[in-house]
């Protein structure tokens, strides 16, 4: 896409909820839209239940969908790149961590912490040290460390409402995919606190293994008299392309445990492109590659900042060849600092590309725009009653 304009001069002050409409930026929450951007509103909605209606629903997510969450204090828990390297500063000491940047000699000020792991890596592969060993060590604890912060007091309204309106599909329609860069429990917390079934490719037999054969499966239920079953509602397919805190590797098997003192992970480093190829993100990554591929597909991406090449790079080639691919970005920052990757597809809109979508917006503020499609069932009204009463 490298002979696609750029579009710097097309991005103005950043608004808390706009659309890219007709090459310009539009202020959806406004009632008074006129020209070029006159019904954006409208239009977005009708874009969105369209989208939605799609054969084949396909979700990636990153850090931004974990951001909304806040705790009893008002505080945030789930931690930012920023937040982690403080952390990761304060696990090992001041004095040790400084003294490996200069081992490393990462960029004076430069607080990033991936490029910070990535450095170590590099430095061990040349010339081991116990020292950068024991660090990287240290690091990856904290970071999963910081990443269980899921608790039964936390409340994420947010999660439950998202589930409900893109999982909530019709029972002859293939099921809903999350693909998910985050490490946290949030998606499968909020699924269980609505009655959701989730499958995440591990079996439902204790210990829980993982094996890809599980995302063939699907639930359904079967009548008193034994025959016509019938799909249930209420099921989702859940792909974590980077790990899970709660997963461990035993042997040759991916179990989940809680607590593990060492998860399954990709942790933040530039070797996450080869980490991809590893089981079991092998599974992940080449189910995420063929979903994106396949005809009467929509694909919403939110709060991801398209910083992962190993994924940036499948969708920008589905964009390319799937035509019956279309796909919508949310991300609070478009408008104000906008990758490539999004700059490019702002340009395929400027150049008539009735595919894609851009929506300037957080997690949050977006959640309430997804139409919902199939209204509650029977069965989550009565659950909605029994919590009620129980609080």
């Amino acid at each position: 896409m490298e002979d696609i304009p750029e579009l710097e001069d097309k991005l103005p002050p950043m608004r808390a909820l706009a659309t890219f409409t007709n090459g310009v930026w539009a202020d959806i929450a406004s009632s008074e839209l006129d020209g070029p951007v006159k019904g954006c509103k409208d239009a977005l909605h009708s874009n969105l239940v369209e989208f939605m209606r799609s054969q084949h629903l396909i979700v990636l997510t990153g850090l931004g969908t974990s951001l909304c969450v806040v705790d009893q204090t008002g505080n945030k828990p789930a931690p930012t790149m920023s937040d982690l390297w403080n952390a990761v500063r304060g696990a090992f000491g001041v004095k040790p961590f400084n003294d490996i940047l200069a081992a490393v000699r990462q960029p004076v000020g430069n607080k990033n912490i991936e490029l910070l792991l990535s450095r170590c890596q590099t430095a061990q592969a040349f010339e081991p040290s116990s020292t950068i060993a024991a660090f990287i060590s240290v690091a990856e604890k904290t970071i999963a460390h910081c990443c269980r912060f899921i608790s039964d007091s936390l409340g994420l309204p947010q999660h439950e409402s998202f589930l409900r309106r893109i999982a909530r599909r019709p029972t002859a329609a293939p099921r809903t995919r999350i693909f998910t860069t985050n490490y946290d429990l949030c998606f499968e917390t909020a699924a269980s606190r609505i009655h959701m079934v989730v499958v995440d490719g591990f079996s439902h037999s204790v210990p829980q293994e993982f094996d890809g054969e599980h995302f063939a499966y699907d639930l359904v239920r079967r009548g008193e008299d034994g025959f016509a079953p019938d799909f249930i509602p209420n099921v989702c397919h859940l792909y974590k392309l980077h790990g899970s805190v709660d997963w461990e590797r035993s042997t040759d098997r991916i179990r989940k445990q809680q607590d593990t003192d060492e998860p399954v992970l990709i942790y933040p480093r530039h070797s996450k492109f080869e980490s991809s190829y590893e089981h079991p993100f092998l599974e992940m990554m080449s189910r995420f590659q063929a979903a994106i591929r396949q005809p009467k597909t929509s694909l919403l991406i939110v709060g991801f900042g398209f910083g992962d090449k190993h994924i940036t790079q499948p969708i920008l080639a589905a964009i390319r060849s799937n035509v019956g691919l279309r796909v919508v970005v949310v991300d609070p920052f478009l408008q104000q600092s906008p990758s490539e990757t999004s700059s490019n597809m702002a340009s395929l809109i400027v150049q008539g590309d009735p595919r894609i979508t851009l929506v300037a917006s957080s997690f949050e503020k977006f959640v309430p725009l997804l139409p919902d499609l199939v209204s509650e069932t029977e069965h989550e009204r009565h659950q909605a009653r029994l919590r009620r009463i129980e609080a």
